[in-house]
């Protein structure tokens, strides 16, 4: 019988023992590798061969009141591709060669040059030398562009190629397919396409989406893996504003206020047609808008909505102001007379005159607005406290910025009463010594069309985010500006002034009654002083016995011809091109002859 010494039992113990604890060791750390930090050990590594890639969200577009697109934007793509890997083993790389993706063929990176030039209009040695001058700048080089800016069909077939050192990024161009049609309102983007002007800027909340975010994996040979491709955010797309105006009617809009702009060899026009009973601007042309295609072609101080914020005297176009207050206050009626000299002297040091001479004549207050008479004006409106002048003038939106919509809308400029000189205090009766945007003009006619209810004008209507709510953009309160019994006595005398004044042929359009006034103003010329040239206006209103729109055009410092007939000529034109647009039936009724007093 055999017999163990005690050592060697001891030695073969002990080596047991040393492998029993080996393998727990082993054991434990192949559970906590597997089991307890399996979860997280994975998503380290998904980590450091995972790419994040942007999802970029679209822009919104910007539409007119009919959907008609204004401002989208294109998807464009930069085709791109990794230096190294193209000449990774010498070049070559295997791509499936039948549909069951078993059979595969192997491809040169000459071939795939080729290959790729046929869709990009490239040669295969013009993409030879992208690969090879960026390897000879870095000799580990994982990216140069291929061909920047390519669209989808493009894109596609590049990727049917199936190419593995290709890759792809999308970026977007804004575009405005209507040129400079509505340029002024829609505005521009500039660099990065970061908006600069005009909607763009104004609705930049409700055009902005969210960027999404995917990511996919890649091998130590920078190629994606297939099938590793994993959204983590989506994209959501920017939403879409939709504005008052009309494109069509907007493009004659245009047309007529540059033409009539270059016919007087005038400084600037501009035209505005607003609706009636909602405020809504349904074209604001400017001459010379800009292009936001082109920018840089357009002249620097025509770049904004220079009707929301380039304000100028208004001249008696407020001399309907002054009659509404009267008329509303009771001081005065249609028939109200006054024997009316060429000039006055109401106050010492306090003179102004009317634009051409009379002898002393008998004028209503009718007459004083045919006429235009500043100093008939003057002396009706002088019944009325300064405080009440300005109350109204003030209720007609005068001195109070719009909220048409955009990011920058001027006030004009109307000092309170206790800030008035004597001088002031007068003009202000005749539209001098305040000053008002072409849009606050529009406004308060608006309110003496709409029974006297002032409703905010607006050239931004809705915002829709992508799914589908739609968010009413607000433009402030209406406000009743004087009765309905005033507006409907005001609008008569309006109709006086077309149809016993000189302006009766330029303006007047057969089955349609129309009233309105004119305004020639002075301006000031930045110092201290006023311009010997004059910026001329015609507000109007039509038809008159059912009111729906009102126009106002405005032509600054003529040097070639007769600026009221221009502005004249360009409410005609824009009152037929709006009576086709919206198929506004004739007027009823005729017009009833007021009292002038001479």
């Amino acid at each position: 019988m055999p017999k163990f010494r005690p050592r060697v039992v001891g030695r073969r113990f002990l080596a047991m023992l040393l492998v029993i604890v080996g393998a727990g060791v082993f054991t434990v750390r192949l559970v906590e590798l597997q089991v307890v930090s399996a979860a997280g050990l994975t998503a380290e590594a998904a980590d450091k061969r995972a790419v994040p890639v942007v999802i970029p969200s679209l822009r919104g577009d910007i539409v007119d009141r009919n959907g008609e697109i204004l401002a989208s934007t294109d998807e464009r793509y930069d085709a791109q591709l990794s230096p190294k890997n193209a000449r990774l083993n010498g070049g070559k790389f295997y791509r499936v060669a039948d549909e069951n993706g078993y059979a595969t063929v192997s491809v040169t990176a000459e071939e795939a040059f080729a290959e790729i030039g046929e869709v990009t209009g490239q040669t295969a040695e013009e993409i030879a030398a992208i690969v090879d001058d960026a390897l000879a700048k870095d000799p580990k080089s994982d990216f140069a562009y291929l061909k920047r800016s390519i669209d989808l069909t493009t894109l596609n077939k590049l990727k049917g190629l199936q190419i593995p050192w290709l890759t792809f990024e999308s970026h977007h161009a804004r575009v405005y397919p209507n040129g400079a049609v509505g340029g002024n309102i829609i505005g521009f983007s500039g660099f990065e396409d970061v908006p600069q002007a005009g909607v763009e800027v104004s609705q930049d909340a409700c055009l902005t989406g969210v960027n999404g975010e995917e990511s996919y994996e890649r091998g130590a040979d920078g190629v994606a893996l297939p099938g590793s491709v994993v959204v983590r955010q989506e994209a959501v797309n920017g939403g879409t504003v939709q504005l008052t105006i009309d494109r069509d009617l907007q493009w004659e809009s245009q047309q007529i206020i540059n033409n009539q702009v270059q016919q007087v060899a005038a400084e600037w026009g501009m035209l505005t047609v607003l609706d009636v009973e909602t405020g809504e601007i349904v074209a604001v042309a400017e001459d010379g808008s800009v292009d936001p295609n082109d920018v840089d072609a357009s002249d620097p101080n025509k770049r904004e909505a220079r009707s929301f914020v380039s304000p100028y005297e208004p001249g008696s176009t407020f001399k309907m102001i002054t009659a509404a207050a009267l008329v509303d206050q009771g001081s005065a009626t249609p028939n109200s007379l006054l024997q009316v000299p060429d000039s006055w002297e109401p106050e010492p040091n306090v003179r102004f005159g009317d634009s051409f001479r009379h002898a002393v004549m008998p004028m209503t207050l009718t007459g004083a607005l045919v006429y235009s008479s500043n100093v008939g004006i003057s002396m009706f409106g002088s019944a009325l406290p300064e405080k009440t002048r300005y109350e109204y003038l003030r209720a007609f939106g005068i001195g109070e910025s719009t909220q048409a919509g955009l990011s920058l809308e001027d006030s004009g400029l109307l000092y309170s009463p206790e800030n008035w000189d004597r001088q002031t205090s007068y003009n202000t009766m005749f539209g001098q010594g305040v000053s008002a945007t072409i849009v606050q003009t529009a406004g308060a006619y608006q309110a003496i069309a709409n029974e006297g209810l002032r409703v905010p004008p607006s050239v931004v209507a809705t915002c829709t985010e992508a799914d589908g709510t739609v968010t009413q953009i607000e433009h402030g309160d209406a406000v009743q500006a004087v009765s309905p019994e005033t507006a409907a006595t005001t609008l008569h005398m309006l109709e006086a002034v077309v149809q016993e004044s000189w302006i009766t042929p330029f303006v007047s359009i057969p089955g349609y009654r129309i009233g309105g006034k004119t305004g020639t103003a002075e301006q000031t010329d930045g110092q201290g002083g006023y311009r010997s040239d004059f910026v001329h206006s015609f507000v109007g209103v039509f038809p008159i016995d059912d009111p729906q729109y009102v126009i106002a055009a405005s032509i600054a410092f003529p040097k070639a011809g007769d600026g009221s007939v221009a502005a004249l000529t360009s409410f005609h034109d824009a009152a037929e091109a709006t009576i086709r647009t919206f198929q506004i039936p004739p007027s009823t009724g005729s017009y009833v002859p007021l009292d002038t007093g001479s």
